[in-house]
């Protein structure tokens, strides 16, 4: 499902940009220290692109240090946590979306991808072809049973 927000950018907000410029500024930081060439990267470029974005929210999900360290500062501690968190929510959200409109209007099922396994091609294309003729005719058929019924009664 994510693959396809790769290389999706998201423009980092004005006041998200001063509050990295903030924190940057408030630490007396060296380049040997995590968090301080991603710093100025990102304030640099003012964007981040999908894969930015989730290797940032992967390292506040597992940072164990204390909130007023370096590292978390120049990262832009949770108010970055948080607006990661949030564009990535919305970029699913939007691709869930997409795949349950066209389940709902009755296109290919798109959560299920199609693929081979153990050599079996399970390619979902090939049976909706085929089950679409047969109903094809199927319909067919009932139609012409209700017009004689019709008839009949």
């Amino acid at each position: 499902m994510n693959s396809n927000l790769y290389n999706n950018i998201a423009i980092i907000p004005d006041t998200l940009v001063k509050h990295l410029t903030d924190c940057f500024h408030s630490i007396d930081a060296n380049s040997s220290i995590e968090g301080f060439k991603r710093n100025q990267d990102l304030r640099k470029s003012k964007n981040a692109s999908y894969q930015q974005i989730k290797r940032i929210k992967s390292w506040f999900d597992n940072y164990n240090g204390n909130k007023e360290d370096a590292p978390f500062i120049l990262n832009g501690g949770d108010r970055m946590h948080n607006w990661c968190d949030e564009v990535l929510k919305v970029w699913r959200a939007n691709q869930d979306g997409v795949k349950k409109i066209k389940k709902d209007t009755g296109m290919q099922n798109a959560y299920i991808d199609d693929h081979e396994k153990n050599g079996i091609n399970l390619n979902q294309t090939d049976d909706l072809k085929n089950s679409t003729k047969v109903d094809t005719n199927l319909s067919e058929e009932l139609y012409r049973i209700n017009d004689l019924m019709k008839k009949i009664l």
